[in-house]
């Protein structure tokens, strides 16, 4: 029996029995809509295609206090689609990160998987973290694991890691924080996925 065919059911039964229907289909329909979101990318843009107003940071994403020369979205270089996230090294930090109002409980756990590719990239003593942060109740944030890009000259590489939360949460953001002393790298097909 299709969605719509119940209609007429509905119309035959008595009052009470139309609302317990009619509390069963929608309960059915959140279960069916949870299920779907639980697999599905919560990352926006995150191939870095779109920059709506041509500023150089991709669509959805956010600076988050980049000195130096700042991260932008590239065309010449990309793992998927035509663009990716240039970001040129000079010892000064760089953070560009997307949030997700998403809140949750102790031991939940994301995914985080993108593409990388690096050249002649000298960390010194700068760090290339890629993570989920989750952000507590009580105003600090949670690094729960990052994973870094190799020194040297790489070609395009997955990368993953598994965040998990280590207390319940208020929301979580992915982070890309970057700071070595020289080269590049480029991001990627940038994917996160929750419980």
């Amino acid at each position: 029996m299709r969605p719509f065919d119940l209609v007429p059911v509905l119309k035959q039964k008595p009052i009470a029995q139309r609302a317990a229907l009619g509390a069963l289909l929608l309960a059915l329909t959140v279960f069916v809509g949870s299920a779907l979101a639980a697999g599905s990318n919560l990352v926006k843009n995150g191939s870095f295609e779109k920059d709506g107003n041509g500023d150089g940071i991709p669509n959805s994403w956010i600076d988050g206090g980049s000195a130096g020369i700042l991260p932008k979205r590239a065309c010449n270089q990309s793992y998927a689609g035509a663009c990716s996230l240039k970001v040129v090294f000079d010892g000064q930090t760089k953070i560009i990160r997307q949030n997700f109002s998403i809140g949750g409980n102790s031991g939940d756990s994301y995914k985080l998987t993108f593409w990388a590719k690096g050249k002649q990239v000298n960390t010194g003593a700068g760090i290339i973290q890629v993570g989920a942060i989750y952000f507590h109740h009580i105003d600090t944030s949670e690094n729960s694991n990052s994973v870094s890009l190799a020194e040297g000259t790489t070609g395009w590489t997955k990368l993953s890691v598994t965040a998990t939360a280590s207390e319940d949460f208020d929301y979580l953001y992915v982070a890309f924080i970057l700071n070595p002393d020289s080269g590049k790298a480029w991001f990627d097909k940038v994917k996160l996925v929750g419980p």
